[in-house]
């Protein structure tokens, strides 16, 4: 019999932490699964100063925790999340029995996330970023938050958040990942879809799922961050998607 508990790494976008995931935790949790979610170096509970954070950093954050973890993952990531588990599911894809997308730029074509947010004409993020005089870390005004970031959240949520986002380094930002048909091909995929997404369209969400061959894919009508919005319909759509025997042949 196929078994339908799984085991959960989700791993947070850009400014936010661990804290971000705990209501999709407590959903899927109440679906028999184990579920971790961590900070990435530099947010939530890390200390880690932002000068010393790059792409790297973050992925070895996330492999060291599936080291410590027995058997497969079912590996989610949020927004910039989706670069992250690229990279890990290319060092590490043994360890991985589905990589999943939420609301994610991919890289593909060897393109970093910057460039694949000036690709999506619909994106109104860019745009809104607040940059340091030096341009290595950004931050975002609370208009851009409620109305971009987190559309459809309530103002008691939004102001409750705010306190927990960090100064977010840009380095990972303009950094590559480069992935082989034998180790990032060969891990199955599925997508979380938002059509209400002003952070990365879902015109372009769907050019990054044909880039990346996903045809597995579950379509939710809220903004960029569920996890928030939407917590219960997310942990639905990663139940389902986790449990599912959708496979790609590659």
């Amino acid at each position: 019999m196929k078994n339908l508990n799984k085991t959960f790494l989700l791993v947070h976008g850009a400014w936010e932490g661990a804290w971000s995931w705990k209501e999709t935790t407590a959903y899927l949790e109440k679906n028999g699964h184990i579920v971790k979610a961590i900070d990435l170096p530099g947010h939530g509970d890390d200390k880690t100063p932002t000068a010393e954070i790059n792409l790297a950093l973050y992925a070895n954050r996330v492999k060291e925790e599936l080291v410590q973890t027995e058997g497969q993952v079912v590996l989610v990531g949020h927004s910039f999340g989706g670069f992250v588990i690229t990279q890990v599911a290319e060092d590490m894809p043994k360890k991985i029995e589905k990589l999943v997308y939420v609301a994610s730029a991919m890289p593909y074509d060897g393109k970093t996330a910057v460039e694949v947010f000036e690709e999506d004409e619909e994106s109104e993020f860019l745009e809104n970023l607040i940059f340091s005089e030096d341009k290595s870390t950004a931050t975002m005004s609370k208009e851009t938050i409620m109305n971009v970031i987190f559309t459809g959240a309530t103002e008691a949520q939004i102001d409750a958040l705010l306190p927990k986002l960090v100064v977010q380094s840009t380095t990972p930002f303009f950094e590559q990942v480069i992935t082989t048909k034998e180790n990032f091909g060969r891990v199955p995929k599925a997508y979380v879809e938002t059509t209400l997404d002003r952070v990365i369209s879902l015109k372009a969400q769907r050019h990054g799922q044909k880039m990346l061959g996903i045809d597995e894919v579950v379509t939710l009508n809220y903004g960029h961050v569920p996890l928030e919005t939407a917590p219960k319909k997310l942990a639905n759509a990663l139940n389902t998607i986790a449990t599912s025997s959708h496979q790609v042949l590659v």
